[in-house]
């Protein structure tokens, strides 16, 4: 029998009972007594895929990543799957796990991430132009146009000093009809904070666990007489707390 190897995880036994840890440990660390106690999920995170914590720059510039990725709105494919697998009512786990293997797609999914850091990386070498290794270079349109959640995005990410050379690499190679796309803005983010293309390609993919989760939800309890069909105009209504800039409006 080969016995399991891992640098990761440790513990140490009750006596007795080797089944049952006394103690875990993480990287050398106390996991129950101190990391789960004193890091933040984001720490954590980073610790898990890089064998160190981060340091505190690097703990909320990847906050900041997790965020951005944390919710590819309703028009996403990946919502969508979620939302129509729950109207039979499976296990709530199951629609959100068929969300995630949409998102995990070429489609500026997952996979596009990993593609995306890759092709960075390339580029950073001169191995490849990036304009040449399209469609997974960072930049592009959204629904053809402007990719406004990257704009929004990008001001405050340097003004944080998020803002690396593989970020800078895309912005370099940005023009007015392929601009820098949020996902591509995630992925270089990824990169400069040290992450490789498949570990990048996991953060990203597993950030929006909870959102499709949420979608999945809401759409159960609807019920299958409101089946979610595919996004278009007039095939969409929200019913939601309105943004501050809708109440004035409707006040008027």
């Amino acid at each position: 029998m080969t016995a399991i190897k891992t640098r990761i995880w440790k513990e140490e036994s009750i006596g007795g009972n080797e089944f049952a840890p006394e103690r875990s440990f993480l990287y050398g660390q106390n996991f129950y007594s101190d990391l789960a106690e004193k890091q933040s999920y984001p720490a954590l995170t980073f610790l898990h895929l890089n064998g160190r914590l981060p340091t505190s720059h690097q703990e909320k510039w990847l906050g900041f990543l997790l965020n951005l990725s944390a919710n590819p709105g309703i028009r996403d494919e990946a919502s969508l799957v979620a939302m129509n697998t729950a109207i039979g009512s499976p296990p709530s786990v199951n629609s959100v796990l068929a969300g995630l293997m949409a998102r995990s797609g070429l489609n500026r999914g997952a996979q596009w991430i990993e593609k995306v850091m890759e092709n960075l990386v390339l580029a950073e070498n001169g191995s490849a132009s990036l304009a040449s290794l399209q469609p997974h270079n960072g930049l592009g349109r959204h629904y053809d146009d402007s990719d406004r959640r990257a704009k929004s995005a990008m001001p405050w990410l340097k003004a944080n000093s998020c803002w690396g050379k593989h970020c800078e690499l895309l912005e370099s190679h940005a023009t007015q009809e392929t601009e820098i796309l949020l996902e591509g803005l995630i992925a270089a983010g990824l990169l400069d904070l040290g992450f490789s293309p498949a570990a990048g390609a996991v953060l990203f993919l597993l950030a929006a666990g909870p959102a499709l989760a949420a979608y999945a939800l809401e759409q159960q309890a609807f019920g299958y007489k409101n089946f979610p069909h595919y996004f278009a105009p007039g095939h969409y209504s929200h019913s939601g707390t309105c943004s501050e800039k809708e109440i004035e409006t409707e006040a008027e």
